[in-house]
């Protein structure tokens, strides 16, 4: 398993605790004494700052809390809510949680890196910082335009560079070219004999040979998520990721390790919410949704031990696990979507199954980005439509159902799951070509759980799993689940020009209208 020092994570952003306030000291740390022609804040810090920034913002994990679980989790049910608020559950319209990514994607995260690309492009210097920040820059934009569509893109992040304050809404397809050009040519020309980027790089620590291996999974799935749309492309690109070297093994996961002692600055934002301040599973909250807890039950899955315990008493035995379905609520006994009446209750409603904290919510635990496990899934489903990606689908099917498994450990060494247990569930649920894509895309559901972000856009792509949409009463899009997030409603005047070409192009700012790789 990759080592990532908890402590490289404080020293790698020494401004993060003084962020809020001016410092006399602030210029001097921030300096790069190393510049013999000019003065200029450290590129690196952009790096580590935008890093940390796509993992959730640090005010209380912002649209962490209100895109990725409150949407998104209840939505793709792998989480259940009876809680009003938490309107994803039942695909209740609620503007400032559906713009919430959208809100802090720009100022937290393309900020940051779009300057260390201004400040390090050409220069020889800083050949690989500038390259790594390329591909990080591809990992922050790819989930924001598969969130919502055409977004701003190459003049994003300019208003101070290049003076450009109403950036203009790029088409989907040409966000999805220049991403993919972007990760090949950043690939070819990272440099093991060049800068060292070190401690400032949360994700690999300047390893430029990962970083390499990150691009051609990243790939991957950029290119994976065209298979609807233009499967020639999607071929191509996944064909030429393949030849480049994806990762190999769980040792080259993508993942950031957090600090559990730095407060909001540093600590694991999902966990933050789940556990940490607000704690919703020990407020009742959410639990494991019926769908999630039944498929990993049914199936003999040895992770449902890990994930789940009874919320009540702590009972960790899968076969006492029970998931609360979706679309429930607290309205009282005699109204029909009230949790007495859903299937499983039991006396209360704290019978039911909820993730177990001491894995999935430690404040130090880490956020993964892109995985071993995911990307060979992906190569599965590639090999299964006749691509050439280095092995068959069957085998990259067993890897990815296995690394899935195994990389449970990351989390925390207590969830190992041991080879003879993986081995016989392989065994008892043998790759079958007649079900392929459902049977590989139902994995990657399960295997990107708390990354909901990424299990909602590959189930838009793919189609799997079949969830069963809630119907509720009121507010509940028609009882379809929605296809995309929402722009804010401060664009349609603050950008309005721009805005209005991006629903004349893409279509109504509502929750079906479908993204480009997603047309039907």
């Amino acid at each position: 398993m990759k080592a990532i020092k908890k402590y490289s994570l404080l020293l790698a952003i020494p401004a993060l605790t003084f962020l809020s306030s001016c410092t006399k000291k602030f210029e001097d740390i921030n300096t790069d004494k190393n510049s013999a022609t000019e003065t200029t804040t450290i590129p690196v810090y952009s790096l580590t700052r935008a890093q940390l920034e796509y993992t959730g913002n640090d005010d209380f994990s912002y649209e962490t809390w209100r895109t990725n679980i409150i949407y998104l989790s209840l939505m793709m049910q792998q989480l259940s809510s009876t809680v009003g608020w938490y309107s994803g559950d039942h695909y209740g319209k609620n503007q400032g949680f559906s713009q919430a990514y959208f809100d802090m994607g720009y100022p937290s995260q393309v900020k940051y890196i779009e300057d260390l690309l201004h400040q390090t492009k050409g220069k020889d210097n800083y050949n690989n910082l500038y390259q790594i920040g390329r591909i990080t820059r591809v990992l922050i934009y790819h989930r924001l335009t598969d969130l919502y569509g055409m977004v701003p893109f190459s003049q994003a992040g300019q208003g101070y560079t290049n003076g450009i304050i109403t950036p203009k809404y790029d088409a989907q397809q040409d966000i999805y070219v220049a991403m993919l050009q972007e990760l090949d040519a950043a690939a070819k020309a990272l440099d093991k004999t060049k800068d060292k980027v070190g401690a400032g790089d949360l994700i690999f620590q300047g390893d430029t040979d990962k970083w390499k291996k990150m691009a051609y999974s990243l790939m991957v799935r950029l290119g994976m998520r065209l298979t609807k749309v233009d499967p020639a492309t999607a071929k191509t690109w996944v064909e030429k990721a393949a030849l480049g070297g994806t990762f190999a093994s769980n040792a080259d996961n993508a993942l950031i390790s957090h600090a559990g002692s730095g407060g909001r600055a540093t600590v694991n934002r999902n966990s933050n919410i789940l556990g940490g301040e607000w704690d919703a599973v020990a407020k009742g909250n959410v639990y494991l949704s019926k769908t999630f807890v039944d498929y990993l039950k049914n199936n003999g899955d040895p992770r449902l031990q890990y994930y789940a315990q009874i919320n009540l008493t702590g009972d960790k035995t899968p076969s006492k696990q029970v998931g609360l379905p979706n679309g429930y609520d607290e309205n009282g006994a005699t109204t029909p979507n009230d949790v007495h009446h859903a299937p499983g209750f039991k006396d209360t409603i704290a019978n039911y199954s909820t993730l177990r904290k001491d894995i999935f919510a430690k404040l130090d635990g880490i956020t993964t980005l892109v995985t071993y496990g995911q990307t060979e899934l992906l190569l599965a489903e590639a090999a299964q439509r006749g691509w050439s990606v280095n092995g068959d689908a069957a085998t990259h099917y067993n890897n990815g159902v296995t690394a899935s498994m195994q990389q449970l450990a990351q989390y925390d060494a207590a969830a190992t799951i041991n080879a003879g247990d993986i081995a016989t569930y392989l065994t008892n649920h043998p790759y079958t070509a007649a079900t392929a894509y459902e049977q590989i895309n139902t994995q990657y559901w399960v295997a990107g759980f708390l990354d909901w972000y990424e299990v909602f856009s590959n189930w838009r792509r793919s189609d799997y799993p079949k969830l069963t949409p809630v119907i509720y009463p009121g507010d509940n899009n028609g009882g379809i689940i929605p296809r995309r997030m929402l722009y804010p409603t401060t664009e349609a005047s603050a950008n309005a020009t721009n805005y209005q070409a991006a629903i004349s192009a893409q279509g109504v700012n509502e929750f079906n209208t479908r993204v480009w790789w997603d047309k039907q």
